[in-house]
């Protein structure tokens, strides 16, 4: 995953409040829920010696900017110096709610959050219709795009005098019939292939998910052949048929949407696992800041799991420096101390390294920098 979208949080020479809050609106009184949860932070911003201009522009992010209406969610907020760098929505609400006042943003819940979604296509097909959505990889009030399709049926080719009525009474019409129909949905689904074509290149879509009849689908992968895109193509339940058929289909495509992104962070760690074995890649802490201070990471793994996690420190002239002591940092007078997974995204952003999270079966294991077994990987650009 790229980390470009997390630079504008470090275009500050202060302090930065981070928050992460659960947003949820499925209650009639999520707002007041919210507003008590936030003032619980706020609290203990203040405490961390946080500016009220820096809270007053906090408070009136929460609950706003892309934040759907309704629905489980949250919102990551980063402010400096009276001014917001960045507010996010977060796909799932945090696992408990966190404020942090430091040199640096805390970026690990936004990063996990955005790593476990794609951006991905739509489409609700039958022979005749079709309703085509682009979603882009950070969670959104409504799609990028959602345009709907109606093609041509054998009535419409009648009217225009392509069928002749007297072509239907015997077996030969029947076929002509047939074929016909067969030559007319494989028009409408060219029509369609257009806009899912469109459509991916709106949010730059990893993946195509459709539902709906399944030759149209059929002809749909025709004309979005691999010499037309070279995405995945998910074929799930539901589709056209009205409301409860479209529900289902988005509800389907939300699990497709996971497996996929599960089976995206399987191959990122098997292919951090091969380049274990061959010294292009480095496991532990440890390990990684050394590289990390290089800027030759190309893609850094750490798991979601923040048990133990201990803190290291950075500098403020090079923010591609982290290390276990000041003494290791350019200068160590201008070295500050900030949890390990904060400093190593910074190190990350900064280098132009990419970011993976780690499967689940990988993140049992807390941080520990005294034996060098943290839930921390990286791939190297270079051989060590």
């Amino acid at each position: 995953m790229d980390l470009g979208f997390l630079r504008p949080l470090y275009e500050s020479d202060g302090p930065v409040a981070s928050v992460h809050l659960d947003t949820t609106r499925d209650t009639t009184d999520a707002d007041k829920k919210i507003e008590l949860r936030w003032r619980h932070l706020r609290e203990e911003l203040a405490a961390l010696g946080t500016d009220e201009a820096t809270l007053d522009v906090l408070e009136e992010a929460v609950g706003q900017g892309a934040s759907r209406a309704y629905g489980d969610h949250g919102q990551a907020l980063y402010a400096s110096e009276g001014r917001l760098l960045g507010e996010h929505t977060l796909a799932e609400p945090p696992s408990q709610d966190r404020a942090t006042f430091l040199p640096v943003p805390d970026t690990l819940p936004l990063a996990i959050d955005r790593s476990r979604r794609l951006p991905y296509v739509l489409v609700a097909l039958d022979r005749i219709h079709a309703k085509v959505f682009a979603y882009a990889a950070q969670p959104m009030p409504k799609p990028v795009m959602e345009v709907e399709n109606e093609g041509y049926d054998l009535q419409d080719m009648e009217a225009q005098g392509r069928i002749y009525p007297a072509q239907r009474g015997d077996a030969g019409g029947r076929r002509a019939d047939t074929n016909m129909a067969q030559e007319l949905w494989k028009e409408n689904t060219a029509q369609v292939a257009e806009m899912v074509r469109e459509a991916v290149r709106k949010v730059d879509a990893k993946a195509i998910i459709v539902g709906g009849d399944n030759e149209a689908i059929a002809y749909l992968r025709e004309n979005l052949g691999p010499r037309q895109l070279t995405i995945p193509i998910k074929v799930v339940a539901g589709g056209r048929g009205g409301t409860d058929a479209e529900e289902r289909l988005h509800e389907t495509a939300e699990e497709c949407l996971h497996e996929l992104v599960r089976e995206e962070r399987e191959q990122a760690f098997s292919d951090y696992q091969r380049k274990l074995a061959h010294d292009q890649a480095v496991r532990g802490t440890t390990s990684i800041l050394p590289m990390l201070s290089e800027g030759r990471v190309d893609t850094l793994l750490l798991g979601a799991e923040r048990a133990n996690e201990p803190e290291l420190w950075g500098s403020y002239h090079s923010p591609v420096m982290v290390d276990t002591s000041p003494r290791g940092l350019d200068d160590p007078d201008a070295g500050f101390k900030a949890p390990a997974s904060a400093l190593m995204l910074r190190a990350a952003v900064m280098s132009d390294a990419g970011f993976t999270e780690l499967p689940q079966t990988e993140q049992n294991v807390d941080f520990d920098t005294d034996h060098d077994t943290t839930n921390a990987g990286a791939t190297l650009r270079f051989p060590k």
